[in-house]
């Protein structure tokens, strides 16, 4: 009996040893004693030079919440990497932040990037909020990666709304980057709502760019034969090529009188520089403006971050900003400062006021906030409507 008795404690020994063992890698991240700690650590994984900016944003962040006492007393150190727009060195960067003893990640730039990296923060228990990324897809199957920015469905939604609502345009023409799982997503999602709205689009006022052209005379002159002509044309990229494509389509080669429209991709600080005049009077959706209708925080951020930088902040710069204030403002919430807790925290985020307005995560951690659309006026960016979700 007393040998049964052995056996039956020997085995339940074991079986409690194995939880603590599955949980221990979880358990490790917790902060250290007071004593031991000395910062508290927040990972940032990018993608320079394009965007680049989400790390200013972040920078400021940083800044903000330092001279505000840090987080129970201690500072916050962000832990900055460059991911080179590569997934795989992405994951490498993730694995050894979270080594380093992270809190939490915040980024990266780049939807297929975030999408590597998801299952090691999901294994590991670590908190992510993605900066740039709009791929819906992006949190699947990772209870622990939620999305900064709003997805290309909805943006793709309210580009098609704004043609047909306030530009009263009946009929679109479609430039799509082959190969990109951006601008395919994005102008998939601007095609379906457009059509909805009443809008059409016919099989030929699709076309396909390669990534690197520089010549788009074969797909501009489908659409100039369009008869009648488009009223818009909806173009969905990321690189220098669509501003190109753009300034190619004005010129008197083919008079496309089309106004054309874009994503969030557009926003970029080169866009005049390559396009020129040709983009004057397009529109693209947008996740901040610093001319549009502000905040007291909103305007603080610019305020802060011009005085650091020089510029004022854009679209990436603002979800940067923002990504890492609303880790912060869950730590600051939570019971305690595990990963754990944190991700929760960040789960219960409603009615965050930043750089942008957030309402809250929905059940797909997708981030439900207002966005905005801007135009290119005088050769400059500029902001044109402020959009609530």
């Amino acid at each position: 009996m007393i040998r049964i008795i052995a056996i039956f404690v020997s085995l339940f020994s074991f079986f409690l040893m194995s939880i603590f063992l599955s949980s221990c890698e979880r358990i490790q991240h917790a902060i250290p004693p007071d004593d031991l700690q000395t910062t508290i650590k927040i990972g940032f994984i990018y993608s320079p030079p394009d965007p680049g900016t989400t790390r200013n944003g972040a920078e400021v962040a940083v800044t903000f919440v330092n001279e505000a006492g840090g987080i129970n007393g201690l500072p916050i150190e962000l832990l900055i990497r460059d991911d080179e727009g590569d997934a795989s060195l992405s994951v490498q960067h993730a694995n050894a932040l979270i080594a380093e003893g992270v809190l939490a990640i915040v980024g990266p730039d780049y939807s297929a990037i975030a999408m590597a990296i998801a299952p090691t923060v999901e294994q590991h228990g670590i908190p992510m909020i993605t900066t740039y990324p709009t791929n819906p897809k992006v949190p699947e199957g990772s209870d622990y990666t939620f999305m900064g920015a709003y997805t290309d469905p909805y943006q793709g939604r309210v580009m098609a709304n704004f043609a047909i609502e306030t530009l009263e345009a009946m009929s679109a023409a479609v430039l799509t980057e082959a190969g990109s799982t951006y601008s395919e997503g994005l102008s998939n999602a601007f095609i379906e709502d457009f059509r909805v709205q009443g809008g059409t689009i016919g099989i030929e006022s699709h076309q396909y760019y390669n990534t690197g052209e520089t010549d788009f005379t074969a797909q501009l002159t489908e659409i100039a034969a369009i008869e009648p002509a488009v009223d818009v044309v909806f173009l969905a990229g990321l690189g220098p090529e669509f501003p190109l494509a753009v300034k190619q389509a004005k010129s008197t080669d083919f008079n496309i009188s089309a106004t054309f429209l874009g994503g969030d991709g557009w926003d970029r600080p080169d866009l005049v520089q390559i396009g020129g005049v040709a983009v004057e009077g397009s529109f693209f959706a947008n996740h901040f403006s610093p001319g549009g209708q502000l905040s007291e925080r909103g305007s603080q951020f610019v305020t802060a971050y011009m005085e650091q930088f020089g510029i004022p902040p854009d679209g990436p710069a603002a979800l940067g900003y923002d990504a890492a204030t609303i880790v912060f403002e869950a730590m600051r919430r939570a019971t305690d400062l595990t990963p754990a807790s944190i991700r929760d925290e960040i789960e219960r985020t409603q009615h965050y006021n930043g750089a942008a307005i957030l309402s809250h995560f929905n059940e797909n951690r997708h981030a439900i906030k207002n966005s905005v659309i801007n135009t290119i006026k005088d050769g400059k960016i500029q902001f044109y409507q402020f959009i609530t979700p």
